[in-house]
């Protein structure tokens, strides 16, 4: 495994990137999120999930450091699993975990 001063060295590019993950308030959803970032060999910096009382959607956001094109690869692989709805990227923002979940 790679650490992360080892990352900031030989990767160009890296950034922190938050994935903001709107899905379907199901049993399972969460494990297959954490399930793929691992099996993408992905280190997830934080994970925080938010769902309203009675609502049938939540919000999952996950924050990894990567590169624009591993990026691109985690978002298309994020819309492949079951139940997820849409994915943001949000690049450098500190401000996340305060916004209002929209139903």
């Amino acid at each position: 495994m790679i650490s992360r001063t080892t990352k900031q060295l030989c990767g160009f590019g890296v950034e922190r990137v938050t994935f903001v993950i709107q899905a379907e308030n199901r049993a399972d959803v969460l494990a297959r999120i954490v399930l793929l970032f691992h099996r993408l060999n992905v280190e997830v910096d934080a994970l925080f999930m938010v769902r309203r009382r009675g609502s049938e959607t939540l919000r999952i956001h996950v924050t990894i450091e990567a590169n624009e094109e591993d990026c691109r690869r985690m978002e298309a692989n994020l819309y492949k699993v079951v139940d997820v709805s849409s994915v943001k990227t949000e690049r450098g923002s500190k401000q996340i975990l305060t916004e209002t979940m929209d139903d």
